[in-house]
């Protein structure tokens, strides 16, 4: 029997998180903040993954953790840069449809009912972005097609290392930190990669410890269990329902940092 409870957790950790990270993305550049942040998630997944143990398919892990956290995540924020949160996140969201279209690759079989679904949570998302009165350009809609590509292929590869038998802690540790990793060589080549660190208050920086944590330690563990149980395009069908939440908790919350 199909347990969709702890997609549905993850869907309600990472509906938090895009709220505060519009704050913090005031506060640093985007290179930044993503490595903070999944540095943070691999800090506290080390000892939990240590006692799991590195079991095969760790390299599937570090491939999806490098093409989705590093790559997507921060292709997704330059589109919102370019065009606007209101049609990037329509645009990226087509991954939604896509896991549904390439699930068969990793060993799963998508049904129609899956598909459609898919395609619904695509239009709920464009109907909740709406509102925006940024012109759409070509070139902001191009990079967010690219994430959602490129978190097409990240998720079909934690499928697979989910399935040849990688712990999720671990499968969640190994994605985080390869993240951290690629980001914070970035950074480095780029020069004075945590300058940003002295506008960061203790309060700011609690909070953003707080939700860096829950989101890429609490959540992304969640999220890979709920892949090696429940199956990958039915997870990514449920988690969907983030950008919808967020919408509400916007709406209910003030976030004074």
């Amino acid at each position: 029997m199909v347990n969709p409870i702890p997609a549905l957790i993850a869907a309600l950790i990472w509906a938090f998180s895009p709220i505060y990270y519009g704050v913090y993305l005031k506060k640093f550049g985007m290179l930044t903040l993503n490595f903070i942040r999944t540095t943070l998630g691999a800090g506290v997944l080390l000892l939990p993954a240590l006692y799991f143990g590195f079991q095969e398919g760790a390299i599937f892990a570090v491939l999806s953790g490098v093409i989705t956290l590093a790559v997507g995540d921060s292709l997704f924020l330059i589109s919102i840069r370019e065009v606007g949160a209101s049609v990037a996140t329509p645009v990226v969201y087509t991954y939604v449809l896509l896991i549904q279209l390439t699930a068969f690759s990793v060993g799963e079989s998508v049904v129609v009912a899956n598909i459609l679904s898919a395609t619904l949570i695509i239009l709920g998302v464009l109907l909740l972005s709406r509102g925006g009165s940024r012109a759409p350009r070509i070139k902001g809609i191009i990079i967010a097609l690219g994430a959602s590509l490129i978190w097409t292929v990240g998720q079909d590869l934690l499928k697979v290392a989910s399935s040849a038998g990688l712990h999720f802690v671990t499968l969640a540790f190994v994605r985080d930190g390869s993240a951290a990793i690629a980001l914070g060589l970035t950074l480095i080549v780029r020069g004075h990669p945590l300058s940003s660190f002295k506008k960061v208050t203790p309060r700011e920086g609690g909070y953003l410890a707080l939700v860096s944590i829950s989101d890429l330690a609490l959540g992304s563990a969640i999220y890979v269990y709920s892949v090696s149980t429940t199956g990958l395009a039915l997870t990514v069908i449920l988690t969907s329902l983030s950008p919808f939440l967020t919408q509400v908790f916007s709406k209910l919350l003030v976030v004074t940092i």
